[in-house]
C-alpha cells in the first residue's frame, strides 16, 4: 500500500505542529505560561516603567489626584487575551512616599491600554 503525500502531511507535519503549539503554552520549568503570573525579571526595563508611569497618570486623571510615580518595585504579568500586569509602584504624594498596587490591561497590536485598579497599600 502506497501512502500519497497527504498521508505523509497527516503523519509527520501535523503531529509536529501539535507538540509544537502544545510546547509553547509551558514555560521552561513546565508552569503554564499562558493565564499564570509570571514574575517580572527586571522592574526598572523600560517597558515596565511606562506601564508603571501609564497607570500613575491614568489614576491622577482619574481621580484629580497629584501623585508622582517614582519607580516599579516589583511586578508580574499575565497573558491573557493580551497582557494584565500587576504593579507595585512607589508614588509621592505631597512629601511622603508610599506603595500603590496597579492593574493594567494592554493589547499593543491595537494599541489599547487601560488602568483596571489602583490601590494605596
Amino acid at each position: 500500500m502506497a501512502y500519497s503525500h497527504y498521508t505523509s502531511f497527516f503523519l509527520i507535519v501535523i503531529p509536529l505542529l501539535l507538540t509544537f503549539c502544545i510546547g509553547i503554552c509551558f514555560a521552561e520549568n513546565g508552569q503554564k505560561t499562558v493565564g499564570n503570573w509570571l514574575e517580572i525579571a527586571s522592574p526598572d526595563d523600560p517597558a515596565v516603567i511606562e506601564v508603571g508611569q501609564f497607570a500613575v497618570d491614568q489614576h491622577n486623571k482619574d481621580t484629580n489626584s497629584t501623585l508622582k510615580f517614582q519607580s516599579v518595585v516589583k511586578g508580574d504579568t499575565q497573558i491573557v487575551g493580551g497582557m494584565n500586569w500587576r504593579l507595585t509602584i512607589e508614588v509621592k504624594d505631597d512629601n511622603s512616599i508610599k506603595n500603590c498596587e496597579a492593574y493594567v490591561y494592554e493589547q499593543t497590536l491595537q494599541k489599547v491600554r487601560k488602568l483596571i485598579s489602583f490601590t494605596t497599600l
